[in-house]
């Protein structure tokens, strides 16, 4: 259930990027347009996550690789220099990356030579926008029902990255409890989607039970639930499907064979749905019981 419902999360996650991905660009004060998303997931990468955070395939058909960072070890970037290098390769496309810096961070390496591989990186660090005064104007507009702009939601779900005498739990706290103020629901919900993307990502995993029980009350949280309900009823009814045919799968192989052997009975038990469908509807052809050991794992 838990993997079903950051499938659903994940998806918020692209259809957002997908209505900021222009304003984010000029955000970041890049001077260029996206044609469309590129990959982010590298299957045959090797390494500890084989995930970028976010790719753009840009109008000079080059790719703008983006990663959010609250470390600036020496590891992180030759961890983005395996990801380019794997994207290029795939790709046959030009990698140009931009690794965004939490609050925490002031300065950051942004150059690696390991011998015949120059790598280098942009370093954008939010710790040079004012996040006290963002949140105050942000506040200001929203409480007078002034309409926000993407350049303003963007604001908004920075925050918590930006610098500021709140640490960042807190900042993402008073981020969320702001979203929850904006009247047009789409904005509302695209700013609560990716504040709840940085807070999976930066919030410690101590405090990510709190801050998780703020987004329930919200529209997002219960648009969440109500996908993972429906999600859960459809498991349960192939869960009860799965029984049914197990136990229909034995019983006839039992009539037709005999009392089956424990590591028979338990291989079924463990078998799909497809399985033990072949099996029920074969079973008037099979001479032998060893004839499905070829339908067993």
């Amino acid at each position: 259930m838990a993997e079903k419902i950051k499938n659903i999360e994940d998806a918020i996650m692209k259809s957002v990027m997908d209505v900021f991905k222009e304003d984010a660009l000029q955000f970041f004060g890049i001077k260029s347009k996206i044609v469309t998303t590129a990959r982010t997931e590298l299957k045959s990468l090797q390494i500890d996550t084989s995930f970028m955070d976010y790719t753009f395939l840009l109008e000079d058909n080059s790719i703008l690789h983006f990663e959010f960072q609250t470390t600036n070890k020496k590891s992180d970037l030759s961890r983005f220099l395996a990801y380019d290098a794997v994207l290029h390769y795939k790709e046959n496309k030009q990698v140009n990356t931009i690794v965004v810096y939490s609050s925490n961070i002031k300065k950051a390496e942004t150059n690696l030579n390991i011998g015949s591989i120059k790598y280098s990186v942009k370093a954008f660090y939010m710790n040079s926008i004012n996040g006290d005064k963002k949140y105050e104007y942000l506040k200001n507009k929203i409480q007078s029902n002034d309409t926000l702009n993407n350049s303003d939601l963007l604001s908004l779900v920075f925050l918590p990255l930006m610098h500021s005498i709140k640490d960042k739990d807190e900042s993402i706290m008073k981020s969320i409890e702001l979203a929850k103020e904006i009247k047009n629901k789409k904005s509302q919900m695209n700013s609560l989607a990716l504040l709840y993307a940085f807070a999976e990502k930066f919030v410690d995993s101590e405090n990510i039970d709190k801050i998780k029980e703020v987004f329930g009350m919200t529209e997002l949280g219960r648009l969440l639930r109500e996908e993972g309900k429906e999600e859960g009823k459809e498991e349960g009814k192939r869960e009860g499907k799965r029984e049914e045919l197990i136990r229909t799968s034995i019983k006839l192989l039992t009539k037709k064979f005999g009392i089956l052997p424990d590591n028979v009975k338990a291989k079924i038990e463990n078998s799909d749905i497809t399985v033990l469908e072949i099996i029920v509807d074969e079973i008037l052809d099979l001479k032998k019981l060893e004839d499905i050991y070829k339908y067993l794992k």
